[in-house]
Order: C-alpha cells, then sequence, then structure tokens
C-alpha cells in the first residue's frame, strides 16, 4: 500500500491494519515460540542420549577392565601350570586333560565378553546415528525459526508503515 493510499484511510481503517499485522506479529512468534520448544525437548533428548552414551562407555571401559583382569589370570594360570607340569611330569597327562578344560573355560569365558563387546559397540553405533539425526532435525528446526523470523520482518518493511510504527513492531518481534 502507497503512502498515498494509507493518508487516505480513516482511522479505523488503519487500526485495522494495525490489528491485523499485530495479529500476524502475534501468529509469527507464537510458531516462533513452538518452534524454539521443539528445539528445547530435541535439545533435552540428545542431552539424554549423551547421558546414556556416557553411561554405555563406562560399561565398556569396566568391561574392558574385567578381560585385562581375566587376561592376568590367564597368564598367571598359565605360568602356575607350568611350573606344575615340571615338578610333577610323572603326572603329564592328567594335567594335560585340566589345562585343556581350563582353555575351553577361558575360550567361552573370552568368547562370551568378546559378544558382550560387540553388542555394545553395536548400540553405540545405533545410538550415534539417532543421535546424528536429531542434530539434522534441531539444525533444520533451527533453519526454518530464522526463516519465519526474516519473513515476517521482511513482510513488514515491505508493508510501507510508518518508521515509527515499524520500529515498535521490531520491538514486538
Amino acid at each position: 500500500m502507497t503512502e498515498k493510499e494509507l493518508r487516505k484511510l480513516g482511522r479505523h481503517d488503519l487500526l485495522e491494519l494495525l490489528v491485523e499485522q499485530s495479529r500476524e506479529a502475534a501468529r509469527l512468534d507464537a510458531a516462533l515460540q513452538e518452534k524454539e520448544e521443539e528445539f528445547r525437548k530435541a535439545s533435552e533428548g540428545n542431552e539424554r542420549l549423551k547421558e546414556k552414551l556416557n553411561e554405555k562407555d563406562e560399561l565398556i571401559e569396566k568391561l574392558k577392565g574385567r578381560l585385562d583382569q581375566k587376561d592376568a589370570e590367564m597368564a598367571q594360570r598359565a605360568a602356575g601350570i607350568e611350573e606344575t607340569m615340571e615338578r610333577l611330569k610323572a603326572r603329564l597327562d592328567e594335567k594335560d586333560a585340566c589345562m585343556a578344560e581350563e582353555a575351553t573355560r577361558m575360550e567361552e569365558t573370552f568368547g562370551r565378553l568378546k559378544e558382550k563387546l560387540n553388542d555394545k559397540d553395536a548400540l553405540i553405533e545405533t545410538l550415534r546415528s539417532r543421535l546424528d539425526s536429531r542434530e539434522a532435525k534441531i539444525e533444520a528446526l533451527e533453519a526454518e525459526a530464522a526463516r519465519l523470523r526474516s519473513e515476517g520482518w521482511k513482510e513488514l518493511q515491505e508493508s510501507n508503515l510508518p518508521a515509527e510504527l515499524l520500529t515498535r513492531l521490531k520491538a514486538l518481534m
């Protein structure tokens, strides 16, 4: 609307125009607040995922410690078995059978621990992909919020409203 047309409008029409623009500004503000709330919720979800990921990392570290402990135990047992074999060569066949059973149990234990570790790694990868997906959604929401702010302001500027009115509207946004 041109300045001449604005001057020709009556007080009632100008007030209606201002009310309509105020409503539009309020609607845009409400949409922005909604997007900001979605962003906040997504951020909170990300924080929870980060906490869970940290917990999984701690669990993995504990499992690594247990695996190191089992390795140390295996080394100690192997040393003890070697000493026993040297001292008791007469019982070699009996000790060989015991060692074979012990090695099988250790391999089973090691296999179970390795499976658990692989499961945790798969879970970590799943959580990372979910985190990446949420970060992409957050970026999209931020871009949309910026676009909405920019479009609303551009529409107001293009409406050829008086500078004083634009200043007051900008303060509302």
